[in-house]
């Protein structure tokens, strides 16, 4: 079943995460990716491990569903070869150091002559301008310059989120901003330039805690697996020694007795120290004794289903192995295969699930190279133009007898 996005062409510039997560996704949508990647190397993330059958695990999740393109775009026939590409194209995406396209001289103006219909999508750390816009933007440091890492890990220590969440969120808000562009194009024939600031797009992430500071001058602590604002809230381990994770403490206060009911203990309800969701917090040790020796009289199997039961949001603390064995994912049938040069390779579903529509899962992540024969071809280049460039080392060719598996 198609995607959506059949027809729509984008030529990918980018690496890493922020952006190579975007395109994956429009991949999924039926959209076709022309990866561009530099000849040697190619994207950054190839390089982080091997796990996949010697083909690199970040890779495997990024960029199954793309064309590799390698091309020298320091050069001036690949820069040649990138503008006959956007002539065709529907979207341009890129995520280098601000400044850099405009050193090889495809700015804006030159990319829109080429093609007025033009989306252009700049992903960054700060922007392509204005204070830090030339500063180094991977993961860990934006989570450090954007505030998240005091508000995460336990009280005493702590810790960044262990998924690149900044990257992550850019590539949400890219995805959706190109979404919007091109829906503008439908009614206007105009094409424009988009720029994403990973600085800004992971602060409207970061939910309540900017009111706590305008509203309070309160910087957020950090509680671990607890809740700011809310109680009980959290992991309790139960008698087999397994987690139980509650999130009982909305406020609402029909929720707050059926938990008192369903941990057997309605005495409290109306406690002076418990009452409210607010004297919860403010004693919110003392519960969370109470809450503890309950808790641990059964067995976990037995709270999930009790809670269940009485309407009290429960569920388990799973490690990934559980999770990916997980009822809800087999029912979704939610783990695809897909053929690379490594074999098969497993990635996961397009998440959202349409009446009208599907999901494309036809490629795998790509080798370097894999695609520029074709995809110059289609561009009027014959075989001898492609050997020539190729010797020049404008282009890599890959060749299916080569044991590489990046």
């Amino acid at each position: 079943m198609a995607g959506g996005l059949e027809g729509i062409t984008i030529v990918d510039l980018t690496q890493g995460v922020a952006g190579p997560f975007a395109t994956r996704l429009f991949s999924q949508m039926g959209a076709r990716i022309i990866k561009v990647e530099r000849p040697g190397a190619g994207d950054l993330i190839r390089h982080w491990d091997t796990i996949v059958g010697g083909m690199c695990s970040g890779h495997a999740w990024v960029n199954p569903g793309k064309e590799s393109l390698a091309l020298d775009l320091k050069s001036e026939a690949g820069r040649e070869i990138l503008v006959d590409l956007v002539r065709h194209a529907d979207v341009l995406i890129e995520n280098f150091v601000p400044g850099t396209l405009e050193r090889w001289g495809l700015v804006w103006e030159k990319l829109r002559e080429a093609n007025p219909r033009l989306i252009f999508c700049r992903v960054s750390g700060f922007g392509q301008d204005g204070p830090y816009h030339d500063r180094a933007a991977l993961d860990l440091i934006m989570q450090g310059e954007t505030g998240l890492i005091p508000t995460n890990g336990a009280p005493e220590t702590p810790a960044k989120i262990s998924l690149s969440v900044c990257d992550i969120s850019a590539a949400m808000y890219a995805t959706i901003a190109i979404l919007q562009a091109l829906y503008h194009r439908e009614h206007s024939g105009q094409g424009q330039k988009i720029e994403v600031a990973l600085f800004d797009t992971i602060l409207t992430w970061t939910g309540y805690f900017p009111y706590m500071y305008w509203y309070r001058g309160e910087l957020p602590k950090r509680v671990g697996l607890h809740h700011h604002t809310m109680m009980p809230y959290g992991p309790y381990t139960a008698k087999d020694g397994r987690a139980v994770i509650l999130a009982a403490g909305s406020g609402a206060r029909e929720l707050w007795e059926r938990f008192c009911q369903a941990i057997r203990l309605p005495e409290i309800v109306d406690h002076e120290r418990f009452s409210t969701n607010s004297l919860r917090m403010e004693h919110r040790a003392e519960l969370d004794v109470i809450v503890s020796a309950a808790i641990a009289k059964e067995d976990r199997a037995y709270w999930l289903e009790r809670f269940h039961q009485f309407g009290v949001p429960a569920g388990a603390l799973r490690d990934l192995g559980e999770a990916l064995d997980h009822p809800r994912l087999h029912f979704r049938d939610f783990v695809k295969e897909v053929p690379s040069i490594a074999g098969t390779v497993k990635v996961f579903d397009y998440p959202p699930e349409f009446s009208a529509l599907g999901s494309v899962n036809a490629l795998g992540p790509p080798a370097l190279g894999e695609h520029t024969a074709p995809i110059l071809r289609d561009l009027g280049l014959s075989d001898a133009d492609i050997a020539s460039l190729a010797a020049s080392g404008v282009v890599e060719v890959y060749r299916p007898d080569s044991r590489a598996t990046r």
